[in-house]
């Protein structure tokens, strides 16, 4: 039985490494992500509030760490009542709620509810709700209510605040009354590139009919448990036996491959700089190697100080700044492609001087020479910080699900793995460049066109820009998400 599940592995396991992405998701928003949503009912004689906080993956793994204080491996009920209440009493000192301009007293009404939705790579995540409540009498007339909530913890996430209203007339209102998300429980698809992010709210009511009961009052289901979708983050659970480990470092290195072609990566990057500043085979082969390094060094990196001090630590901030890094360097090299093209060259020009003397006095044909690379170490070595300087969630993701399993030698294993079939394919990638350059500025074949050779001429000053281009997307983009 064993042996038929390995070989239908063994035949499926591949294909299955290039159908999936290696970027796909645990928790539907980012494995980053914490977010939050502020549900508001109105009563005759009273206001509910359910404050609810959804963690995902890496910052449930960080809460984690903090709610189990004396650090035995174990959250225990009065670990896990002192933390949630400490969260509850926090969010409330941020949650900011007024009526005709008069701020309302919040009280935690029942305990807090802490559940933990399974995530990727065996993983949990984090789903806290606080019921606060407040009494107000209210006179005849209209009244005005204010809600915000100032809590800015430096996370991304989805934000939202609804107010819903029973045994009153809710009469105006600038947010909706139904939770577009059930309370963070099913998150819309159309809105996942850019979630919502509302933080405060007005809305105008009076006493009178209304519906039956706040909103707020019935409690959604958590997010169902769920077996992971990431098919990297996969790889870390399940029974440890030779053969399967065996299976999971060869689908890690298949899934590095695929994430090294997948759509955003450092493809085009290579291509770029490979093909502006003429790299050998050998250049071609480090640069790959080094982006890959970079990257498996990035995760054990990110995974250390998530481990240490993940509950001040905010990873995506950190990540944002590292792209802002790694764009800038980029766009530095790609201007010393640019400049490299334009310059004047006495350099090239020579070479063609002296074979015009041999021609001239020893009747001796010599084609032009091809250029030689300009690729620095220097440059080289920064190329490929810059394309692997920012980590996979996927690989983080491995690797404190490797941590908190116990797995830290097997979960090392499949990132190594990773990077290898990173490497592999950018230093292919690299090489083939390299190669089909030659061709084309070669002064025989195809090379010898005259429409090739003018393309040809042009290739280093349209490669510089292209990498110049890349490191301003990138660095812009970076720049927008720290905001």
């Amino acid at each position: 039985m064993i042996a038929r599940r390995i070989a239908a592995a063994l035949i499926l396991g591949p294909t299955l490494a290039l159908a999936l992405s290696a970027t796909a998701l645990g928790h539907p928003l980012g494995n980053y992500t914490v977010n939050r949503a502020v549900a508001v009912g109105l009563g005759p004689e009273a206001v509910a509030v359910r404050y609810v906080i959804d963690m995902a993956e890496i910052p449930a793994f960080a809460a984690l760490q903090a709610i189990d204080v004396d650090a035995d491996g174990t959250a225990d009920p009065s670990e896990l009542d002192a933390w949630a209440d400490r969260t509850c009493a926090a969010a409330r000192g941020r949650l900011e709620l007024s009526v005709d301009d008069e701020a309302l007293t919040l009280v935690l009404g029942a305990d807090p509810s802490l559940t933990f939705p399974a995530g990727a790579g065996g993983l949990e995540t984090l789903r806290l709700v606080c019921p606060f409540n407040a009494s107000w009498q209210l006179a005849a007339g209209t009244h005005h209510l204010s809600v915000a909530d100032r809590t800015d913890d430096g996370h991304v996430g989805w934000r939202e605040l609804t107010i819903a209203a029973g045994g009153l007339s809710l009469l105006a209102s600038d947010v909706p009354a139904i939770s577009p998300t059930k309370e963070l429980t099913t998150y819309p698809t159309e809105s996942l590139a850019a979630p919502i992010d509302v933080r405060s709210a007005t809305a105008s009511f009076r006493l009178g009919a209304g519906s039956a009961q706040p909103a707020t009052e019935i409690a959604p289901p958590a997010r169902p448990r769920s077996t992971s979708n990431d098919p990297f983050a996969a790889l870390i659970a399940g029974e440890l036996t030779l053969p399967v480990v065996m299976l999971a470092v060869f689908l890690a290195a298949g899934l590095g491959a695929v994430h090294a072609l997948s759509p955003g990566h450092g493809k085009t990057l290579v291509t770029a700089y490979l093909i502006g500043s003429r790299g050998t085979l050998r250049q071609a082969a480090g640069l790959g190697l080094t982006v890959a390094l970079t990257h498996t060094l990035g995760v054990f990196a990110l995974g250390s100080i998530t481990l240490v001090a993940g509950e001040f630590f905010v990873p995506e901030r950190l990540i944002a700044w590292l792209s802002v890094v790694s764009g800038g360097v980029v766009a530095l090299l790609g201007l010393g492609l640019v400049w490299h093209a334009l310059r004047p060259s006495t350099e090239r020009a020579h070479p063609r001087a002296h074979d015009h003397e041999i021609d001239h006095h020893h009747h001796v044909h010599s084609h032009p020479q091809v250029p030689a690379s300009t690729v620095s170490v220097r440059g080289l070595v920064a190329l490929g910080l810059a394309g692997g300087m920012v980590p996979s969630a996927s690989a983080l993701i491995v690797l404190l699900a490797a941590v908190s399993t116990g797995r830290l030698i097997f979960g090392i294993g499949l990132i190594v793995a990773f990077g290898v079939g990173m490497a592999a394919v950018l230093a292919g990638l690299a090489a083939a460049i390299t190669m089909a350059r030659r061709v084309v500025v070669a002064p025989v074949g195809i090379g010898s066109w005259p429409l090739v050779t003018r393309a040809a001429g042009l290739l280093p000053i349209a490669s510089g820009i292209a990498v110049l281009a890349i490191g301003g997307v990138v660095t812009i983009a970076a720049l927008a998400r720290i905001g």
